[in-house]
């Protein structure tokens, strides 16, 4: 009954968003649900270990024979008998200890809410269908990575959203269809690269544009017109296909490019970049993990900092042949190889960049992407702030001192990471806020001093724990709350625990020495 609800519900935002964007409902959203899934990571569906009831994942991490449990089945207060000190020698003898409490959760519905199906680390939300990693959203159906949104489907990466149908990568925007890596417009369709732009079709890397055809901008008359020509055309075809080519498709369609010529002025200053700074707080952040120095530098660890990151594709710019770095999120990696500009090449392309007006007069579903060929160029980064010394990173907003990154957001001396926000000293680490010199840790808010944590809030000096709030020297504890000196959910005293941390983190230490790796993982027991 709760499913029906929920859908029945979406059903009419569904509605509701088709007609604010082509003028006219479609049809049901379920039969649009392949094309809608088509550009998004799905939800990971998998069953419980308990119940044999369907539990949902926001990610491929987890081994495909570990243990799942749906958080509404998590048993907070399960009492587990000791462990046998003595019998702990290692790791492994650690691992086959806790074995039967190794359990994954999933169904992560956080926070107040409501009417969510088929969908996992969802907090804060109401009416939510085949999502993940969102929060703070209404109306949302097979999108991922969404912040205070609604109405939005189809879409990746999107925050302070409405009324956006196959989007990429946008900040606030209202009504949008198949726009990628935007902020503050509004009512565009097919464009990317966009900047504070309104009533735009078909544009590329243009910034206060309105009522613009290949980045031309006409009389808002003559754009009204061509507008409802478009939207009719568009509309015809999706009831009768089911889907709409993408952005993508439409310029793969105009063929191979030509490479653009671009101003001096483009060309960029580098400022001075030292990755000593870095190579120093991760030497001091494994140091204080492991309590003895590794005698390497950080890229002899990179395969096993990154092993659990979104991390980037390196390419080439197409005019200058300089770095480019597609992150692996929001559809960056789906942008063609042949047609990516740095910041600064999209910016000043993108400044004098248009089609003719008869090319804008004829443009049409099946010919656009032959009339926009030469103006669809991408640029795959954003840096907004202060961000100095950041190296080989992509989309940084007032961070410093990173490496190797993505999307860091009011931090510092991060690598090998994905989306730190308002961190410090992190290393490996992927989707993790307000914390400290953490490594290997992923889908946690405030952790200090922690190696190897998933889904995991407000604890400090632990290691391999998962979906476990408020504990401190603790480990290898699944599910738990409230525990000092724990290992595998009971708590041993300090002393006996700090014996045998002293030989956990003895046996990180020779491994990573000797292989640049550890053996067990997090998503590995």
């Amino acid at each position: 009954m709760l499913m029906d609800e929920t859908l029945a519900a979406l059903e009419k935002a569904w509605a509701s968003t088709c007609k604010v964007l082509f003028g006219e409902e479609a049809g049901s959203m379920k039969l649009y649900e392949k094309w809608l899934c088509e550009l998004v990571d799905q939800p990971v569906v998998r069953k419980s270990a308990v119940s044999g009831k369907e539990v949902i994942f926001s990610t491929k991490n987890y081994p495909e024979d570990a243990k799942a449990i749906s958080l509404d089945e998590v048993d907070q207060g399960r009492k587990y008998a000791p462990l046998d000190i003595n019998q702990i020698k290692d790791i492994d003898s650690i691992v086959q200890a806790v074995r039967d409490r190794c359990l994954y959760a999933g169904n992560m519905i956080l926070g107040n809410s409501k009417h969510v199906g088929k969908s996992s680390n969802i907090n804060d939300s109401f009416y939510v269908y085949s999502t993940t990693l969102s929060g703070n959203d209404k109306y949302m159906a097979y999108c991922t990575l969404a912040r205070l949104d609604n109405y939005g489907f189809g879409g990746n990466a999107f925050s302070q959203c409405e009324f956006c149908l196959k989007c990429h990568e946008l900040t606030r925007v209202k009504r949008a269809f198949e726009l990628w890596m935007s902020q503050d417009c509004s009512d565009c369709y097919y464009s990317h690269g966009l900047k504070n732009c309104a009533n735009c079709f078909f544009s590329f890397n243009a910034q206060n544009k309105k009522y613009a055809i290949g980045n031309l901008e006409l009389p808002p008359d003559k754009f009204k017109d061509l507008r409802a020509k478009l939207l009719s055309e568009m509309l015809g075809e999706l009831k009768s296909k089911k889907r709409l080519p993408s952005l993508i498709e439409m310029v793969e369609r105009g063929g191979k490019p030509n490479a653009p010529k671009m101003p001096q002025a483009a060309a960029g200053t580098p400022g001075l970049q030292d990755k000593g700074k870095i190579e120093s707080a991760f030497a001091s952040t494994m140091q204080l993990m492991l309590g003895k120095k590794l005698t390497r530098g950080i890229d002899a660890y990179g395969p096993w900092l990154a092993s659990h990151t979104r991390g980037f594709d390196r390419c080439k710019s197409a005019a200058s042949g300089k770095d480019i770095y597609l992150a692996h999120y929001g559809n960056y990696t789906d942008l063609p190889r042949n047609r990516l500009l740095t910041l600064e090449e999209a910016k000043a392309f993108g400044h004098d960049a248009k089609i003719g007006l008869a090319d804008a007069e004829g443009m049409g579903i099946a010919s656009a992407g032959e009339k926009i060929s030469k103006i669809a160029f991408f640029n795959s980064d954003i840096a907004d702030g202060q961000n100095p010394n950041d190296i080989e990173c992509t989309i940084n907003i007032d961070a410093a001192n990173c490496y190797r990154a993505v999307c860091s957001v009011y931090s510092k001396y991060a690598a090998y990471s994905f989306w730190p926000r308002s961190s410090e000293h992190v290393f490996g680490c992927d989707t993790v806020f307000d914390s400290a010199f953490c490594v290997n840790c992923y889908n946690s808010v405030n952790l200090k001093r922690c190696l190897e944590m998933d889904s995991c809030n407000g604890c400090s000096d632990c290691l391999y724990c998962h979906n476990c709030e408020n504990l401190a020297n603790s480990m290898f504890c699944f599910n738990a709350k409230n525990l000092k000196y724990a290992i595998g959910n009971v708590e041993i005293g300090r002393e006996a625990y700090m014996k045998i941390k002293a030989v956990v983190a003895g046996q990180l230490w020779q491994e990573l020495e000797k292989t640049g790796k550890a053996r067990r993982g997090i998503f590995s027991l």
